[in-house]
Order: C-alpha cells, then structure tokens, then sequence
C-alpha cells in the first residue's frame, strides 16, 4: 500500500516523527501531491529520500543548495538532509517517494558493498548528486528499478522483500557507476547543525517575535553570518521564514478548527489581520476564507 505524507508529524527540531516503514523492513513508498499545501514542509529524519517528480515543477531545497524541479526528475536526499519541497501554484507536484534507512543494506565489518559505500554514506563521509534528470547518464537504468522497486513493495508477492534489497543493491551500483554519490564537504556538518539548532527554537516558538540578534548569539555567529548561513540553507531571510511557517501552521487550525480568521492570525503569531490575509493571499493563491471553504481535511 502507497501512503500519503503527513504533514503535521514534526518534533521540535523538525525531524519527521512519521514512522518509515518498520524494524524487519525500514521502508516506505510515498504517493502524495502539492494540490492543498502547496509545500511539504522543511524537515529531516534519519533515512535517505528519493523523490521522482511524476508531474509538475517546483522548487527542491536540501540544505543549502536550491533546485528546479520538474516531471521526470529524480531528487537523492541523503540521511539527516534538511529539506524542503515546494510547488509551483500553476503547476501542481506529483510525485513518489522511497524512504528507507541506509541499515537494510549494511553489512559485517570488510564487506565491500559496507565499506566503500553505505558506511560512507550513514557516517555522512559521502553524499549525493541531488538532481537526477531524463537527459543524464544511467537515467533509464535507474528509472526503471525505480519503478520496479515501487511495483514490489505495492504488490508484495511471496519473498518481495528479498527481491526488494537486491533492487536496492542493484539502484545503488547505478548511482556510483553514474557517479552520483560523491565525498562530502565535511565543514558543512557544523553550519548543518547550527541551522538545526535554529530551525528548533524558531519551531517552538514561532508565535513569539524573534530576532536575528537572538538566534544568532544562541548559535554563536554573528548577526550577519547568521543571516548568509540562514538564507543558504533555508532559501529564505528570517522574516520570510518564520512568516511562512507561520501561514503552514495557520492552515491546520483553519482545517480543524472553527477559530475565526483574527483568531487564527494572532495564534499562529501575526498581531495584524489585513497583514495576515495578504500574505496568505500571495504565497496561496486565494485568501484563507476561500481556502477553509473550499477544502475539507479529514
């Protein structure tokens, strides 16, 4: 069975509390879309990612670096990746995604396929080529156990998950024979981390006003490192951050509960309501008055 994402299951650090898949088995097949929240939101988990765009365009986020993302692209998120996914209000997202934890293909101390890859890339000492398009090399390979490996995990026939792993095996060899898993750059893990540490108290208290002054000292930057460092792994100043999560958060409660719109707006932490509806108006195509009647979220 293909879920959907749940868009809510975040901690306070914003890693995905969404449980992938389980001990014996630690995958899971996404099948989701962009239509109502026009991005998934910025978060993390301990598995690695691969998206295929199957219809639409948008932006992709991982850290630092931002892309442009359309049908047929495949996107590789390494484990622990901050990330972010946003659609193009024209010209909705359609996509699948595989999360697995990089364990269902370790193996003993010497092995060869443990060694001089999957530790690499569980200890972060290796990283990937984000973007994988039609146009480059071992694409039809790659795109074909893809879809293989979303067919078995759907119909899951006796031993599928034997034939699973080596499908896995099998995806891997195309990317290192493509050349899509590369060193990392170790001087990133420390920015990484100091964004995290961000990203969590900017998530716990978003209702609150904040400062670059603030956050900064609790990273130990500068007011202007902070900013550059923010804006290269996030793809937005402060102010536009903490302004979206803001309209993110103000859509759950326009869906689940009958708050009015001042209500929702000092809720979720803005102190104007014109203010409120404007935004959410430019970044949602349509006011939140418009988009409580017009959807229904179980």
């Amino acid at each position: 069975m293909i879920k959907k994402i749940d868009k809510k299951h975040v901690d306070d650090t914003l890693k995905e509390l969404n449980p992938h898949g389980t001990f014996e088995l630690p995958l899971d097949i996404y099948d989701d879309n962009c239509e109502i929240f026009h991005s998934i939101y910025t978060h993390w988990h301990e598995e690695m990612e691969i998206i295929y765009i199957e219809k639409g365009s948008g932006i992709l986020r991982i850290n630092e670096n931002t892309f442009r993302i359309q049908a047929g692209d495949f996107a590789l998120i390494n484990k622990e990746a901050v990330h972010h996914l946003k659609s193009d209000l024209k010209n909705i997202l359609y996509f699948k995604s595989l999360v697995f934890d990089l364990v269902i293909l370790s193996g003993i101390a010497g092995d060869l396929c443990h060694e001089k890859l999957i530790h690499m890339l569980m200890n972060k000492q290796a990283d990937f080529v984000h973007i994988i398009k039609p146009k480059d090399a071992h694409y039809e390979n790659i795109h074909h156990i893809f879809l293989a490996i979303i067919e078995d995990g759907i119909k899951k026939e006796p031993f599928y998950y034997v034939k699973l792993k080596g499908l896995l095996f099998l995806l891997f060899y195309e990317l290192a024979s493509g050349e899509y898993i590369i060193p990392s750059d170790q001087t990133d893990t420390k920015k990484l981390s100091s964004i995290k540490t961000a990203l969590n108290y900017i998530d716990s208290h978003y209702q609150e006003d904040l400062s670059v002054k603030e956050l900064a000292a609790m990273v130990h930057y500068s007011d202007y490192y902070f900013m550059k460092v923010f804006k290269q792994y996030t793809g937005k100043t402060l102010i536009s951050y903490i302004n979206h999560l803001r309209l993110e958060k103000s859509k759950h409660l326009l869906f689940h509960s009958d708050h009015s719109i001042t209500e929702i707006a000092l809720e979720v932490g803005f102190h104007n309501t014109s203010y409120f509806i404007r935004k959410f108006q430019e970044e949602n195509g349509m006011t939140p008055q418009k988009l409580r009647k017009n959807c229904t979220i179980s």
